[in-house]
């Protein structure tokens, strides 16, 4: 790659600095993802739960695998997701980063795996930057595995060169681009490019519109165009980021211009942190010249500082070199105390490290530490606070030293000596991935994607889409962006579970309440009857006829939830049958009027022990007993 011109290699470089920030975003997406899933996360995950392990398996694509089929047991699931999100923390720290990276990506994906029906694109492209970091050295920056590498600071320049390029850093880049670029080639919808009414009827979707969305959807003279302005730019903006040249600025518009369309979707729509993953992904677009000028414009001039500690403590290097990386310190000597024929008895004697100030002050034990933050470029607003408490503080550094070889032994093993961090999955294989996905991202285009057609073009797409399965199902890498496409749907609505009790009342199952549902509930915008974006998501699907089968697992799980409280709740009715109905709510198109929703039913549920009549007799009971 190195004998490539200047030019062609420029746009497939990233800088080491934009792979650690996106390691810690993605990091924390992971985790706040965990944190999302949390309260449901028995409800979509466990045994008892509205999708099973063994339906879960017995639905699932072939050559899928999951971590979460082995047991069929609430703790192992939690024990899983407990373990998740400690990896995901490790991640985000820079803690043995490939380590931490093949445990997310393992247990993301067998997480996706063990219950589609709540994924949208978003966590798709999650799962992407996870695999891709795998082949990347995106903890070089930013990371405690980084900031204890050796030789120490006087031995090595400051950063190094920040830019690598790599066959799987050109995947990655032709990954985030490709969200784009594949999405323009199937929004081929007229609403697009040529009414210009995809934003509009966006905007108007009561399932995701929300937020700014109410105030400008009916603004025609500004929608109209920015429809098309949307459609060109997730076309165009890939080719500009990869035009070949050394100017950093082709990159950097593709960049923001990018970043501007997913801070629209954050404004306007409820569509959980897919926006957020689009941005976090996009920074890896950024040259080196804006992380210069992000620097330069952050840096701070920091005083010169000279640190001792004591040569036989590993754990002590260790926790220099992370002040000096964290903090930003302009040290002039780093190294062992014994060195020094002045400053090593004083060490013995204290028993503490020496911190040497610019005027030539020592400094000892926490009085120490509230002077590195003091010299540092960062966080020096922690020094008078270490200052006011310099008693506790010598009891903690007291505790510490006395302990230092169980933190010796921790931080070795979670810290280790290491060279420079590089990635651990040989290049064969990411170059092997990245013919793989490019080749499914082009066989997902509409016009090859066609049995009927008998042209020879689209008969080898869909004998390459077959090829690839095994190794793009199994590893996850499918991926299919087609949001809003063709173009955005135009019927929205809500859901509605109804149930008839033994007593012959109505229920509203879905929100586990003993009152008679309301179908005319408000209807603007996102109607808060999904708890959020995965249920609402599992809820779409269950209304498609493809997902019979999970929707009769949820049926039977809501009986046998319904009916074991009433068995320890004499006050709680016994519920016999439900019926599932979706509104459909119809936006009008630009100036037309509104038209009411109308009701269609995809299920029917049977509870155990009751009659076969009471199928029907919801419906007749709703229909007889329901006023708008």
């Amino acid at each position: 790659m190195d004998r490539l011109p200047p030019a062609l290699r420029a746009p497939f470089t990233i800088d080491l600095r934009a792979l650690g920030l996106l390691r810690i975003a993605v990091g924390l997406l992971v985790l706040a993802d965990l944190l999302l899933r949390s309260s449901d996360w028995l409800t979509f995950l466990g045994a008892e739960g509205l999708y099973g392990g063994q339906l879960s398996q017995s639905l699932a694509e072939p050559w899928r695998l999951s971590l979460y089929w082995l047991f069929d047991d609430p703790r192992w699931t939690v024990g899983l997701g407990s373990l998740a999100a400690l990896a995901a923390l490790t991640l985000t720290l820079g803690i043995r980063p490939w380590l931490s990276t093949l445990v997310s990506f393992l247990l993301l994906a067998s997480l996706h795996n063990r219950n589609p029906l709540v994924l949208q694109g978003g966590d798709n492209l999650l799962l992407l930057l996870l695999f891709w970091g795998l082949f990347l050295p995106w903890g070089a920056r930013l990371s405690l595995a980084a900031a204890v590498q050796r030789p120490p600071p006087e031995d090595r320049p400051e950063g190094g060169s920040p830019a690598h390029l790599s066959i799987a850093s050109k995947a990655l880049i032709f990954q985030v681009l490709a969200v784009y670029f594949f999405s323009a080639f199937l929004k081929n919808g007229d609403a697009w490019r040529v009414d210009g009414t995809a934003i509009y009827y966006a905007l108007s979707h009561n399932q995701f519109a929300a937020y700014l969305a109410p105030f400008w959807a009916d603004w025609h003279a500004l929608t109209v165009p920015l429809s098309r302005y949307v459609w060109w730019l997730e076309l165009l903006a890939p080719v500009l980021a990869l035009w070949p040249t050394q100017n950093p600025w082709p990159r950097t518009l593709a960049a923001l211009g990018l970043i501007t369309l997913e801070l629209g979707f954050i404004l306007n729509m409820k569509i959980g942190l897919f926006p957020f993953t689009s941005i976090v992904s996009l920074l890896i677009l950024l040259p080196s010249a804006f992380w210069d000028s992000i620097a330069r414009l952050t840096s701070r001039p920091a005083a010169p500082l000279a640190i001792y500690f004591d040569r036989d403590c590993g754990f002590c290097e260790k926790t220099c070199l992370l002040l000096w990386r964290i903090l930003g310190l302009n040290l002039r000597h780093l190294g062992p105390a014994q060195d020094d024929p002045e400053l090593g008895p004083l060490l013995e004697r204290e028993v503490s490290w020496i911190v040497v100030t610019e005027d030539g002050t020592r400094h000892l034990r926490w009085g120490a530490l509230a002077a590195v933050f003091a010299s540092g470029q960062r966080l020096r607003w922690l020094a008078p606070v270490l200052r006011a408490t310099a008693t506790p503080g010598d009891r903690i550094y007291h505790f510490i030293g006395e302990q230092r070889r169980l933190f010796g032994r921790g931080t070795a093993l979670l810290l280790p000596w290491t060279p420079k961090p590089s990635p651990a999955a040989p290049p064969a294989l990411a170059a092997l991935a990245f013919l793989a996905v490019v080749g499914w991202n082009i066989t997902s285009l509409p016009a090859l994607r066609t049995p009927e057609t008998a042209s020879a073009l689209n008969e080898a797409s869909l004998t390459l889409r077959r090829q690839l399965e095994p190794v793009i199902q199994s590893l996850r890498l499918d991926q299919h962006w087609n949001m809003f496409a063709p173009y955005p749907s135009t019927v929205g609505g809500w859901y509605l579970f109804v149930g008839l009790t033994e007593d012959g009342q109505l229920v509203d199952v879905l929100h586990d309440r003993a009152t008679p549902p309301n179908p005319f509930m408000p209807k603007h915008f996102v109607p808060e009857n999904a708890p959020n974006y995965r249920w609402r998501k599992y809820l779409s699907r269950l209304s498609g006829s493809r997902y019979e089968a999970a929707r009769e697992g949820y049926e039977a799980a809501r009986c046998a939830e319904w009916n074991a409280r009433a068995a320890l709740d004499a006050h709680w009715p016994k519920l016999l049958a439900f019926n599932s109905y979706q509104l459909r709510l119809r936006t009008p198109a630009p100036g037309a009027e509104a038209t009411p929703p109308t009701p269609k039913r995809f299920g029917q549920a049977l509870c155990p022990g009751a009659p076969e009549s009471a199928r029907e007799a919801v419906e007749a009971v709703m229909m007889n007993g329901t006023q708008p």
